[in-house]
């Protein structure tokens, strides 16, 4: 299994919990060109699943346009998401997926899943980190490609 964790692309200025925050014109781009990134990408009919703030449905949009994949709300992918909620509904997937969520949630899921513990990741607007791996628990994935937006001049 897939799994590509991404962070929804830059937002207006608010807070973090602020659910209707939308992106900046420069997270537009971000997320478009994660999109188009995805699509380089071998992902086996993918599921995308985002939190239902504002600003992860713009950047799950805007890969979905890339990629013309199915989307879904997720309500665990909030910034104070349950991380073992998350990883029980993954495991019942039989198919890749991408995860649109914010911080703290991407970095303490990829380093759960990567580590095997959940610590503070930095993450960039935009983000996006490819696992691979069965969901078996914590330390079960590996990291296997990674997109950083601040390399792409927008």
């Amino acid at each position: 299994m897939k799994i590509c964790i991404v962070r929804h692309g830059s937002a207006v200025a608010g807070t973090v919990n602020d659910q209707n925050r939308s992106l900046t014109e420069k997270g537009t781009m971000q997320t478009e060109m994660a999109g188009k990134w995805l699509q380089t990408q071998t992902l086996t009919d993918p599921l995308c699943w985002h939190s239902p703030f504002l600003r992860t449905r713009q950047t799950a949009g805007n890969i979905i346009l890339a990629g013309d994949y199915t989307s879904e709300e997720h309500s665990e992918l909030t910034p104070d998401g349950s991380i073992n909620a998350l990883v029980d509904d993954l495991q019942k997937l039989q198919r890749d997926v991408i995860l649109v969520s914010h911080l703290p949630l991407v970095g303490h899921l990829a380093s759960y899943l990567v580590d095997g513990e959940i610590r503070d990741q930095p993450w960039s607007p935009a983000e996006c980190w490819l696992l691979e791996g069965d969901i078996a628990g914590p330390g079960c994935m590996t990291v296997i490609s990674v997109w950083y937006p601040a390399l792409v001049k927008v």
